[in-house]
């Protein structure tokens, strides 16, 4: 209402920085180390594991240039991020370990700093596993969705049992031992839990303090999927969740919520919110074939493969078409009032349901 009189609104200064994009190094990579998962989940946007191109496990050596690639592309950037996802990355752990090991022997050569983050089911979750995760990645996400009645709907085995009894005392052990160091519990909330507060509440009480819960991005012809309709009763729920959270803090039961973590006034900078997350330009997956892709929610379909690091080859014309696409670039977005709390959102999600 204050936008539509007028009454909000400061000079835009910001488009001037979007041809800073162009000539971005890459300086993060999803390596999707297994096409294969242990889980089922009914919602999983990479065809429950394999992504719709068959189980495979990666190889140390497409692994090994998957790096290569990574501190060449870089250029002078220090800083480097490798997610170590999937399927299940934990199905291929012993080619995760080769990799870290690999990268760090290369740090000082070449002036790089890598962090690792790793994204599990938790199903093969051990004591070992859980140390070395906490030595040696930066971050871990850990996925559950919540109340077990939640979870086990649509997180579920091959045999269609659910996962939370066995994952839930795992995530404890490896947060309880995780000191300082960065994770978050992610959720999926569907049609079937609207009231998803209560599952925040939930993990929160389970001793998880740092959460995250995003709404499925499906096809709304299926039961889970969320439609225009459920609108009303999602913003109410993230109103009623804020209240909650204040509550919590006031009594020392506080918890971030990924989501309400964003300020204007502070970081992301302002370069990094014309686009939001980077897929395509300076930031890639690769799967266990060694073919490059703009994130990994493009795998899968080979008219976005951008070349193969097995080859060397990579398409630096679909680089510099990602490096345009931004909040200016997008008509919907280059007058909305928060297009620099979204950054245009998600290119997978538009390209795929628009």
């Amino acid at each position: 209402e204050l936008y539509q009189k007028g009454l909000l609104f400061s000079a835009d200064e910001y488009e001037k920085f979007c041809g800073m994009m162009k000539d971005a190094p890459v300086k993060s990579m999803c390596l999707n180390v297994a096409h294969d998962c242990n889980l089922r989940c009914e919602y999983c946007f990479a065809s429950k594991g394999d992504f719709g191109r068959g189980r495979m496990l990666m190889p140390f050596e497409v692994g090994k240039k998957a790096i290569d690639f990574l501190i060449a592309e870089s250029k002078g950037r220090h800083n480097l991020e490798v997610d170590f996802f999937g399927g299940e990355p934990l199905m291929n752990f012993d080619v995760v370990r080769r990799i870290v090991e690999y990268a760090r022997g290369l740090e000082k050569q070449h002036n790089k700093n890598f962090r690792f983050t790793i994204t599990t089911n938790g199903v093969l979750l051990t004591d070992d596993k859980i140390e070395y995760i906490n030595r040696e990645m930066s971050n871990v996400v850990l996925s559950l969705d919540g109340r077990k009645k939640v979870n086990d709907l649509l997180r579920v085995k091959p045999d269609g049992s659910g996962s939370y009894d066995l994952i839930v005392p795992k995530y404890q052990k490896l947060v309880s031992t995780r000191g300082d160091k960065d994770y978050y519990v992610r959720g999926t909330f569907t049609k079937h839990n609207l009231d998803f507060t209560n599952d925040l509440l939930h993990m929160a009480d389970l001793g998880f303090d740092q959460l995250s819960m995003e709404p499925v991005v499906s096809d709304e012809k299926l039961d889970y999927s969320i439609r225009e309709e459920d609108l009303p009763a999602i913003f109410r729920e993230y109103e009623h969740l804020a209240d909650l959270l204040i509550q919590r803090r006031k009594e020392g039961r506080g918890f971030n919520f990924f989501h309400f973590m964003i300020d204007l006034d502070q970081g992301p900078c302002a370069i990094k919110r014309l686009r939001g997350c980077g897929c395509g330009n300076e930031y890639v997956a690769v799967t266990p074939e060694g073919d490059i892709f703009p994130c990994h929610q493009f795998v899968g379909d080979d008219s976005w493969k951008m070349g193969n690091v097995l080859d060397g080859s990579f398409d630096r014309a679909m680089k510099e078409d990602f490096s345009r696409y931004n909040i200016y670039s997008k008509k919907d977005c280059r007058n909305c009032w928060a297009k620099f709390y979204c950054s245009g959102g998600c290119n997978a999600n538009s390209w795929q349901y628009e």
